[in-house]
């Protein structure tokens, strides 16, 4: 039963049009949207929420989209209170709170589907690597020599070191804290595959990679865009890559996700087919 079918005997049919349909389940932390004429309603919300996932500690309305560096958004607590919780993933385990670090259920998929894409002995950058779930999951569930994820928000990387403890890919996985302009540069030797996660800045860091491909390089880029939008995201990404040499194909470009009414989160999977420098 939806969150609307439990609701629609107690609220008015105005107040239930303006109910979400969905909500995120982190760990035991339920991530909501409920818009401001609502809000009068949020016990009776919680209510629904919990009888169907008792084991939910805390519920967070989101009060704000995400932005900033560290990539966060705005949360008020409306049941329970503590944010830290454990999210099992793919065999992984990750320690995370949405209230300090970045994190989503929403590309679980995603993680997987690169993750089975890294083929055994890759060498594998992560930007924007968050609490490590890219990172680890491709050291878990592929065969990669290294991993490198770079993250900016300190608290992130405590984070994804944690979760690099806590399953047991330290052999693999190398967690850097610092931005991808100052760091990426820095990085010696080229990469088999590059993840590019954060849809607000990943094309305008291509720019980085210069020097870090070799011909059959992966990058998996993230970028928000309208479905009509599609051929002219292909075609930016194409010229960025060749402003640093790179003559790639776009070998898929999959909505992923939506993020406002008519944008959608695109991932788009480019090889390099070849090096002009």
């Amino acid at each position: 039963m939806s969150l609307k079918e439990m609701l629609k005997d107690k609220v008015t049919p105005e107040e239930l049009s303006k109910l979400r349909r969905s909500f995120e389940i982190i760990g035991d932390v339920v991530i909501i949207e409920i818009p401001d004429e609502i809000l009068h309603l949020k016990d009776e919300i919680a209510k629904a929420i919990l009888t169907k996932h008792k084991h939910v500690k805390t519920i967070l309305r989101k009060a704000g989209e995400v932005e900033g560096d560290f990539r966060i958004a705005k949360y008020e607590v409306i049941y329970g209170g503590e944010t830290e919780t454990l999210v099992k993933e793919h065999g992984c385990r990750f320690l995370v709170d949405p209230t300090k670090a970045y994190y989503t259920v929403k590309l679980s998929g995603e993680r997987e589907r690169i993750a089975k894409l890294v083929k055994e002995g890759e060498r594998v950058l992560v930007m924007y690597a968050g609490v490590g779930p890219y990172a680890i999951i491709i050291a878990r569930l592929s065969k990669p020599r290294e991993v490198i994820g770079i993250e900016l928000n300190p608290v992130a990387v405590e984070y994804f070191k944690k979760n690099v403890r806590l399953n047991k890919v330290e052999g693999i996985v190398k967690v850097i804290e610092g931005d991808v302009r100052d760091v990426v540069p820095k990085l010696k030797g080229v990469f088999d595959r590059v993840v590019m996660p954060a849809p607000y800045h990943a094309e305008d860091h291509i720019y980085l990679l210069e020097g870090k491909l070799k011909e059959g390089s992966y990058v998996h880029l993230y970028t928000f865009a309208g479905e009509e939008e599609v051929e002219k995201v292909k075609e930016e990404v194409r010229d960025e890559f060749e402003k640093i040499g790179a003559e790639v194909e776009v070998e898929r470009i999959k909505k992923c996700g939506s993020y406002a009414p008519r944008v959608y989160r695109f991932v788009v999977d480019v090889k390099v087919s070849n090096l002009k420098k």
